[in-house]
């Protein structure tokens, strides 16, 4: 047995514990295998990367971005200067990086067997790897509570700076059938069944579970493609995980699609499994208006009651149509290493702030959005902005 063949199973074995978006199948299907490294110590491990900003910076991946970038306008109030200078000075920077590629999942495998002192060493050994190769940041990103909590405690005592990213919206799945749920969900929000949250009669709504696609449904590689470019057109997501996403031979996964009788799938969810969790990452629609929502929460719940999941992670983005319908939010911790000590006081300075912001813009959303009946995040449960946060679609 080779080396990198060893490294393989070690990954898979650690990772089985893990989202599905940190396994060594996930890597290789975003073809970002290669370029990938898996840092040991004792029982623990993490896949590292290097992104060089000068080449297309993926949005979601690069810390900079998330930090100046164009959706973080709303969090920059008076910074705007500053944040240019950043960008400006990090242009030509390389990043290291701990997350999936397309993703959005990081954190150590194996790190609820491993010591404080494994994770350390992993630490130091991730420093040291970002230094070898010339890293000027090193990001460990999309990393949560309780999964994540010796990680980011790890990361922390090791000087890196800990920071609000984004928020995660999750839906634990308590109900016997869809019709507990509605009744949880509450007389307030009786409007969400009707208008175009009830399907269309004449409409043929598929379930596909095994492996490879019917015909009417191998045009949704395609349609997936096209919705996904909109969030990050300058560095997409290759066709070639949409295809194997939706084919299902690499990972698990349950394909949901609606299509007008005697015609191809016109809309499309494909949903990763992994133990009783769903991954509701990815859609695809030539009729987003009149197919998404019908997908993404009665469908999808019922799929997930019938089949005995316990949860469905939605992910970020739309989080006030999640929070309404039943979600809780939870924040995406990020913690930030700047080595290039030219860039670490703005840099630092600025993403401190940005994220101060954001922690008070999603306790908004909380205050604003969650049902009363679930608790808020610690994080979020403070003061929030009050009055600043817009309905969003819905």
């Amino acid at each position: 047995m080779t080396t990198a063949v060893r490294q393989l199973r070690c990954w898979a074995e650690l990772a089985d514990d893990r989202s599905p978006y940190q396994s060594p199948q996930w890597y290789t299907a975003a073809g970002w295998l290669p370029g990938t490294r898996l840092l040991t110590a004792g029982p623990a491990a993490v896949p590292v990367w290097t992104l060089h900003r000068d080449r297309r910076p993926h949005y979601f991946h690069d810390p900079v971005e998330l930090v100046t970038g164009r959706r973080e306008e709303p969090f920059l109030r008076d910074d705007r200067e500053l944040a240019g200078a950043v960008r400006r000075a990090t242009s030509g920077a390389s990043v290291l990086l701990t997350m999936s590629p397309y993703g959005y999942r990081g954190g150590a495998l194996g790190g609820r067997q491993a010591s404080p002192a494994d994770l350390a060493e992993l630490v130091a050994r991730m420093l040291d790897h970002a230094t070898a190769v010339g890293a000027s940041i090193v990001a460990s990103h999309y990393l949560f509570d309780e999964d994540d909590d010796a990680w980011l405690t790890a990361l922390t005592e090791a000087g890196g700076l800990r920071l609000v990213t984004g928020a995660d919206a999750v839906l634990e799945v308590t109900w016997s059938d869809l019709a507990g749920y509605w009744r949880w969900l509450g007389q307030s929000r009786r409007s969400l069944r009707r208008g175009r949250n009830i399907p269309d009669q004449r409409l043929e709504w598929e379930v596909t579970e095994t492996a490879g696609l019917p015909e009417a449904q191998r045009g949704i590689p395609e349609l997936l493609g096209r919705y996904a470019t909109r969030f990050d057109p300058v560095a997409p997501a290759p066709d070639s995980l949409f295809q194997e996403l939706a084919d299902g031979y690499t990972l698990p996964r349950t394909v949901l699609s609606v299509r007008e009788p005697g015609r191809p799938a016109r809309s499309a969810a494909v949903v990763l499994r992994h133990t009783d969790t769903l991954y509701a990452k990815f859609f695809g629609s030539g009729d987003p208006r009149a197919d998404y929502l019908p997908l993404a929460y009665p469908r999808l719940i019922s799929y997930a009651i019938d089949r005995g999941f316990r949860r469905i992670e939605y992910g970020g983005g739309s989080h006030q149509a999640k929070l309404m319908r039943g979600a809780r939010l939870r924040p995406c911790w990020g913690v930030l290493f700047v080595l290039d000590q030219r860039l670490r006081s703005d840099l630092e300075a600025l993403a401190d702030r940005v994220s101060a912001r954001k922690q008070a813009y999603f306790a908004d959303l909380v205050q604003s959005w969650q049902v009363d009946s679930l608790p808020a995040h610690p994080a979020f449960a403070g003061s929030g902005l009050h009055g600043t946060s817009s309905g969003g679609s819905q």
